[in-house]
């Protein structure tokens, strides 16, 4: 069951008013929003800390992996936890990871409007040891 908490219900309404603006999808009633480019995806997850509250993670996925989950290929932003104590205290809070999320979308749509930018992007890393998605990546891009 989705949690209905006030966390949940700050974070979901500050998401809209940063979000939705851009064109992003919540994904059901979760802490999930989408950015669909049609070849790639921009990822927001608000976090959910082990205690009320929550974190910020923000990210790529390219759409020419064959996966059934939802994948950060390349890493964005990552802002850690911050805890629910009053409504009052969180919901400023909220709405700065919202604001901070709707930076970093926009972002990734600066630095990946088509697939040679991805292609660059992705040649230009350092390959990692026993990766062959990051070759398969570059090639799929060029």
């Amino acid at each position: 069951m989705a949690d209905r908490t006030p966390v949940l219900r700050i974070i979901t309404s500050a998401a809209r008013d940063s979000l939705n603006p851009l064109g992003l999808a919540q994904r059901g009633r979760s802490r999930l929003w989408i950015d669909d480019h049609g070849w790639w995806l921009g990822v927001v997850e608000f976090t959910p800390p082990r205690m009320a509250g929550s974190g910020l993670y923000v990210g790529a996925m390219w759409l020419w992996h064959d996966v059934d989950h939802l994948a950060f290929h390349v890493d964005a932003t990552r802002v850690g936890s911050e805890l629910f104590r009053t409504e009052a205290q969180f919901t400023p809070l909220a709405l700065e990871l919202s604001r901070q999320a709707a930076a970093n979308v926009t972002a990734l749509r600066e630095k990946f409007p088509a697939l040679p930018d991805v292609a660059r992007y992705l040649t230009s890393k350092p390959v990692r040891g026993g990766s062959l998605w990051d070759s398969c990546g570059s090639a799929v891009a060029t």
